[in-house]
């Protein structure tokens, strides 16, 4: 998560801790305090309301004084939750009395029950005889009812009529009704047309009448305070916060979403608003935190808002009880709880039985397509997305985002059946699915909200296998889409440092460069908000607040730079948003030298493709599944990090080794034949192995007469092509001036900086990712789920390998080795503030490289520098209980610091492990890295041992220096064969470790 705020430290030491503590109960603790928020009825108030309910009708009495009695029992009626007493009341009322009010309020309760016709026929009656205002007032009410009766085109011209009515309105009304009704009118209105703009997909639309119903509302009440329908007029301002929660999620405000949630309960909770109004809380509580992949709480709080409804009394197909059950079942989607979800589904048919209205309510064809296709009923499901992608094109055009999502669906169920007939009519509709999912056009529309990443997957790996399988089919031209859908956030640093690099002015860059710190400030502060904003706490609410406050600042400024950067810098877009590079774009790039290879795991099996710029790109396909390759991929890793292995390397498994080139490149070694530099874009688990370490021959040993594949070729990894063809821009660039700079040797404890001595693995005692029993404890001693600063394991070592590093490129060992007590986060920032960090080609840190979970409150990767001057530095500041992670340069860190090096080195243990994100290739310090101005990487995969490793690293610049044609992959494979080849290192734990990532050519 990246977190930059205004007081960096305050966050990062105290916020930050505080709300991890609390965020695995925020949807819990959420649910009580909308609870606690409505006041029960206590026993005397329960009894005096029952006792209005008794009441006699009163005979022989004024209009006024009958109309009251009615207005007081049926207000008793619902502060009770009484429904059907209420109901009993307004038929009493309306049977006796002429007033309008009793019939529309009559056919609400009947609406919201589901008795349409006659709750329709009210409606209609309560509008003849009402006043002008006041049946404007009720005839906005239509609008929505016909929304809610699936009738659009009837609720828009409803909504035409009864906007050009309204000057006419105003004219004929009194003073009274105007002041009174019309505000309301306008009020409903607006919610409803942001109800149907919504539908039609015009979603700024849609934001913009419910900020103007919520505007009407409140004006009314403002004018109404001493009125007998204040509570009515509070019912109604609740009701449009509710809709523009609803308006700013559909547009991805998910930030101002929560505010208005906190909003809608704390309004809702001073008006003392009906028990019923928690049904309504819990439902817009419900679809946000769907929308923020939250699915077990949005299960949750949708079966309470369910539970409100169903204690008031209403039908369990009404309208309202309907919707809540989607939600039910859209979350069980989200938990892969298909069976239940089915179980769901059948219920509400069995519910519905055979009335036409009734199933109509419940079809719910996108919600119920998700739930057959998760229970492989794949011909219902494909003709629930057929007619829904039908219904969809004339709303958003043939190519948007949801007609790609619906008719991409359609193509994947239809290609699931199995079935030749069914899977012909697949194929073209997965194409255009994947085709305008891709285009730059739907952008917005790519952000991991609610279930949209899982079928996206359902789309691309049916699309995949579809085209890969099918005779005729060019299985290249899928490469960009299987680059496409594997993209992570190291190809958008990439993207963003290749944008600074083309930009055609310094002062242009560092606009660019603001407007994208902007974003990704914005996108931490929204994760932190989406996670943990509204649990409970003064001090919780108070930081939350801030963090908005500063997301609206920095949105505003996000608006006048891109103005700039538009006005400035015309192809920024393109460069942002690249197109996925087809198998011609990536062969046109390459050097006669080079050949490159996409391998893509899927459930089901692994995509490989090849591409040279001098023979035909080659296609296969191994049926080894996704936890197969995983588990080949752990196999081999547990015999080279040294962290696993807890003392000498093991016998090392060459038939594995040769298994995964045997099954993923041997197939496509005719493209690779003859190439002295590969590139590999590999992802999932096969990210985490280096591929020097595989065999292209059976029988090999563990020696350097092995038939390694580094042997062969030089290889460079990349996140992805599209990375790459973004790093190529990047390595354009105009080269730094001065040779090197690097930290090490850091002080890990204050106390001890005297005594440290040499480990012989740059690696910490750990347990990752595994909650241990009290056995589980006993029994994996000395190993620990985190360690302290203090104790972990000194690097003197690293000393003498940075001033080798210096040596070799001829800098200034005084001024370019930064170590010991010196080698301080503080001192890394400051040199990038400087301008200094820029100046310099090669820049290394050789420490401890640490993930998320291995320090108490450690959520991100971070390298471990010195402890003493900057714990000094944060109690001057005010912050004496600092705390433990005050010594580390975080990913946030580094993603601040402005680089333009050739090479940044990490001589670390880990640097090139995931960071607790499976659609990571590679580490977050490394996008970080990239982010920042860098060209190549050269990371660890494991725990390295010290002396190979210093021999490592700078044999690789030294070869580097000593050739000034050589490529980079080269330079390190050279240096990978030194040290095989030195007696006591010729097992890969040693020399394999690093990878080269990004740019391996000069």
């Amino acid at each position: 998560t990246v977190l930059r705020l205004f007081n960096y430290h305050v966050l990062r030491q105290v916020i930050l801790p505080a709300l991890c503590l609390l965020s695995a109960a925020s949807a819990v603790a959420q649910v009580d305090e909308i609870e606690a928020g409505f006041k029960r009825l206590d026993a005397a108030t329960a009894e005096r309301l029952r006792g209005v309910l008794a009441q006699s009708v009163p005979q022989g009495v004024p209009v006024a004084q009958l109309r009251r009695h009615f207005l007081d029992k049926s207000n008793a009626a619902a502060q009770l939750g009484d429904m059907a007493q209420r109901t009993v009341v307004l038929r009493q009322a309306i049977s006796l009395l002429p007033d309008p009010v009793f019939k529309n309020n009559l056919a609400r309760d009947l609406l919201d029950a589901g008795q349409i016709t006659e709750g329709n026929a009210l409606a209609q009656q309560a509008i003849a005889a009402a006043p002008p205002a006041l049946g404007f007032y009720y005839a906005a009410y239509t609008v929505c009812d016909a929304l809610d009766q699936n009738q659009p085109k009837v609720a828009r011209t409803a909504l035409l009529d009864l906007r050009a009515r309204q000057p006419e309105v105003m004219a004929q009304a009194s003073p009274k009704d105007a002041r009174l009704n019309l505000p309301r009118g306008q009020s409903k209105a607006a919610y409803c047309a942001s109800l149907l703009a919504s539908r039609q997909g015009k979603f700024a639309l849609a934001l913009a009448e419910a900020e103007a119903a919520e505007k009407f509302a409140r004006q009314t009440l403002a004018m109404l305070r001493k009125e007998d329908t204040v509570v009515y007029i509070q019912q109604e301002v609740a009701n449009t916060l509710a809709r523009k929660l609803q308006a700013y999620r559909a547009v991805g405000r998910l930030q101002d979403a929560e505010q208005s949630l906190s909003d809608y309960i704390r309004f809702s909770t001073e008006a003392q608003l009906p028990p019923g109004y928690l049904s309504g809380i819990y439902l817009t509580a419900a679809q946000l935190r769907f929308s923020q992949r939250e699915f077990a709480a949005s299960e949750q709080f949708a079966r309470k808002s369910d539970m409100v409804l169903e204690n008031l009394g209403q039908d369990p197909v009404s309208a309202g009880r309907a919707r809540r059950m989607r939600d039910v079942m859209l979350a069980l989607v989200g938990q892969k709880k298909w069976p239940q979800a089915l179980q769901e589904l059948d219920r509400l048919d069995d519910l519905a039985g055979s009335d036409p209205q009734r199933k109509d309510r419940v079809l719910f064809r996108f919600e119920r397509g998700l739930v057959y296709f998760g229970n492989q009923r794949y011909a219902q499901a494909a003709l629930l997305f057929a007619r829904l992608a039908q219904l969809n094109k004339p709303i958003y055009g043939e190519s948007h985002f949801f007609v790609a999502q619906s008719a991409g669906m359609q193509g994947a169920a239809l290609w699931r059946t199995g079935d030749k007939a069914n899977q012909a009519q697949a194929l073209p509709l997965l194409k255009a699915a994947v085709r305008n999912y891709m285009a730059a056009y739907n952008t917005d529309y790519l952000e991991n909200i609610g279930l949209r990443k899982e079928i996206r997957d359902e789309v691309f790996a049916a699309y995949l296998e579809a085209v890969t399988s099918t005779p005729g089919e060019d299985p290249n031209q899928a490469m960009g889409p299987a680059d496409w859908v594997r993209g992570s956030s190291v190809q958008d640093a990439l993207a963003d440092a290749a944008a600074r690099a083309a930009a055609s002015t310094p002062a242009l860059a560092g606009i660019v460069r603001q407007e994208q710190d902007a974003k990704n400030e914005i996108s931490g502060l929204r994760s932190y908000l989406a996670g943990d904003a509204g649990a409970a706490g003064a001090a919780r609410i108070d930081i939350a607040n801030q963090m908005r406050e500063r997301i609206a600042e920095l949105d505003s400024l996000r608006l006048r730079l891109q103005a700039d950067i538009r006005a400035k810098f015309p192809d920024y877009e393109s460069l942002v948003r690249p197109s996925p590079p087809t198998a011609q774009t990536v062969a046109q790039q390459l050097l006669p030298a080079q050949a490159l290879v996409l391998v893509l795991p899927t459930q089901d099996a692994v995509y490989v493709w090849a591409v040279a710029s001098d023979r035909p790109a080659k296609f296969a396909k191994a049926k080894v599944p996704e936890q197969q390759v995983g588990q080949l991929v752990a196999q081999l890793r547990g015999q080279l990090d040294f962290a696993q292995m807890r003392g000498a390397p093991k016998r090392y498994d060459a038939a594995t080794a040769f298994d995964i080139y045997d099954k993923l490149l041997a197939p496509v070694a005719s493209v690779l034949q003859g190439k002295s530099q590969l590139i590999v874009a590999a992802s999932g688990a096969l990210a985490q192995l280096p591929f020097a370490v595989l065999h292209t021959a059976p029988g090999g040993g563990a020696d350097a007469n092995a038939p390694w594949l580094i042997a062969q070729t030089a290889i460079t990894q990349v996140p992805s092509l599209s990375a790459w063809l973004s790093i190529k821009g990047i390595a354009k660039a105009r080269p730094a001036s001065e040779p090197f700079i690097g930290w090490g040797d850091p002080v890990f404890s204050a106390q001890a900086a005297a005594k440290q001595a040499a480990a012989p693995t740059r690696s910490l005692a750990l347990v990752r990712g595994k909650n241990l029993s009290d056995a589980d404890t006993a029994a994996a001693a000395p190993l620990q789920a985190s360690v302290r600063y203090g104790d972990m394991p000194a690097l003197p070592d690293t000393r003498d390998e940075l001033q080798a590093m210096a040596k070799i490129l001829s800098a200034n060992q005084a001024s370019s080795v930064i170590v010991g007590a010196q080698a301080t986060r503080e001192s890394v920032l400051a040199a990038s503030r400087s301008g200094l960090l820029a100046r310099k080609r090669v820049v290394a840190f050789a420490t401890h490289g640490l993930m998320a979970g291995d320090l108490p409150n450690l959520t991100q990767p971070a390298l471990a520098l010195s402890v003493a001057a900057q714990n000094k530095g944060l109690q001057n500041k005010g912050l004496q209980n600092a705390g433990p992670l005050a010594p580390l340069l975080t990913l946030e860190d580094v993603l601040t610091l402005k680089l333009n090096a050739d090479w940044v080195v990490l001589s670390a243990c880990n640097t090139a492990a995931a960071d607790g994100k499976g659609e990571e290739a590679l580490s977050g310090l490394a996008r970080g890295f990239f982010y920042a101005g860098s060209r190549s990487l050269l990371v660890t995969h494991w725990s390295v041992e010290t002396e190979s490793a210093t021999m490592l690293t700078t044999a690789t610049l030294a070869h580097y220096t000593r050739n000034p044609q050589a490529p980079k992959a080269e330079s390190l494979r050279q240096a990978m064969l030194k040290v095989m080849n030195h007696p006591g290192y010729s097992h890969p734990a040693y020399w394999a470790p690093y990878a080269l990532v990004g740019d391996g050519g000069r």
